[in-house]
């Protein structure tokens, strides 16, 4: 029973030994299978929570491996894969692409104050680290496998210097939102999640990976209309 039990820190250990190797890839220039890793490492970061509340294993020792995990796979990972997609195709001098070092720093700072904030349950404040991981892999993914390419827009460097600067506000911001969880089979209930979930759909094909930018942005424009609704409702 206990080794069954131990199954979710398992699996946040895969998550962990992928976003470690992901960041050696990214640091050796292999951008293309770092990101494989990093979109492994998150189905691993869905199913060790899935796991534990299935096995009822939910506790503070696997939310503790599962941060630290995330802080590697989401947050270093995703800035080495930055920092070296700056300096490959030389959008900004070197001394400036040390700046995305900040996604590691406010990575940590969001999965602390997620760690101590009870209200996080039902609903996230502020992007959650994978979603940053995935819009970052997103822009920096080297091969395009949609219809249209749309790899000049991330090779600008004003897009880039925005990415930096505007990522760590995201992370540690109080924007409500949503859980990507279903809930059950009532589509009422699940509105916002299989509007993402089409629409992601949609990117991919049109973009290929790069369109999971297009995703995360959607996330956080459906996000901010649902609390707008949320609030009409509320005083009607």
């Amino acid at each position: 029973m206990k080794i069954i039990k131990s199954l979710p820190s398992v699996i946040s250990s895969l998550n962990l030994v992928s976003g470690a190797a992901a960041t050696i890839f990214a640091f050796q220039g292999d951008i293309e299978t770092a990101v494989y890793l990093i979109l492994f490492a998150s189905v691993c970061d869905f199913f060790d929570g899935f796991a534990a509340r299935l096995l009822n294993a939910v506790s503070e020792f696997g939310k503790q491996i599962d941060s630290l995990a995330d802080l590697i796979s989401f947050g270093f990972a995703p800035s080495a894969i930055l920092y070296n997609h700056i300096i490959s195709n030389h959008i900004l001098p070197k001394e400036f692409a040390f700046a995305s070092l900040l996604i590691v720093v406010f990575s940590a700072l969001r999965l602390a104050k997620f760690n101590i904030d009870t209200e996080q349950k039902t609903e996230f404040r502020g992007l959650p680290t994978p979603a940053s991981a995935i819009l970052l892999i997103a822009i920096c993914f080297p091969n395009n496998f949609g219809f249209i390419n749309i790899t000049n827009l991330f090779l600008n460097d004003i897009f880039i210097i925005s990415i930096i600067a505007l990522l760590p506000i995201l992370l540690v911001s109080r924007i409500k939102l949503f859980s990507l969880k279903i809930h059950g089979f009532d589509f009422k209930n699940n509105i916002w999640q299989v509007l993402l979930l089409i629409s992601t759909i949609i990117f991919l094909i049109i973009f290929g990976i790069s369109g999971l930018a297009f995703s995360i942005i959607l996330y956080l424009a459906l996000s901010i209309l649902r609390q707008i609704l949320t609030k009409k409702e509320q005083i009607i």
